[in-house]
């Protein structure tokens, strides 16, 4: 005998018009983008940057980028922070969420990890709002 079909379907890949919602499957999105951008900024300062400043005595670079990328950290925690207060996310992932903006190549392992994660506890409803896996609709959990 078969199941009757849950309304209830895995959170798929965020579209660009989820970028502006004001719900979990926006925040989801607006964590990616950040993360990417930080990421490559990053990558930019560490082997671009860093090295101009010290052998070829070029400063303008490491200064330049130095900057966008604290300040595009600064944005990737608040976007970090709206989807941990949203997800209920523990400790643990949220510093390695935050030590991955320092560590080159780090951000994109642990974006992908968190995505992962994400789509494995998460599904989106009928009325399309997002609800956790195995969890009864109003109980509220400490999972992530």
């Amino acid at each position: 005998m078969t199941e009757p079909s849950s309304p209830r379907v895995p959170m798929g890949k965020p579209s660009l018009s989820a970028l502006v919602k004001g719900s979990m499957e926006g925040a989801l999105v607006r964590y990616r983008v950040m993360t990417f951008i930080v990421g490559s900024a990053l990558i930019v300062l560490v082997f671009l940057g860093v090295p101009l400043q010290l052998w070829a005595h070029v400063d303008v670079v490491a200064k330049v980028e130095g900057t966008i990328h604290g300040y595009l950290y600064l944005v990737y925690l608040f976007t970090a922070a709206d989807v941990a207060r949203r997800a209920h996310w523990r400790l643990g992932r949220i510093v390695a969420v935050v030590l991955s903006g320092f560590v080159p190549f780090l951000a994109f392992v642990v974006e992908h990890r968190v995505y992962r994660q994400m789509r494995e506890e998460w599904t989106i409803d009928a009325a399309g709002t997002y609800v956790e896996v195995g969890v009864p609709d109003g109980v509220p959990t400490d999972r992530g």
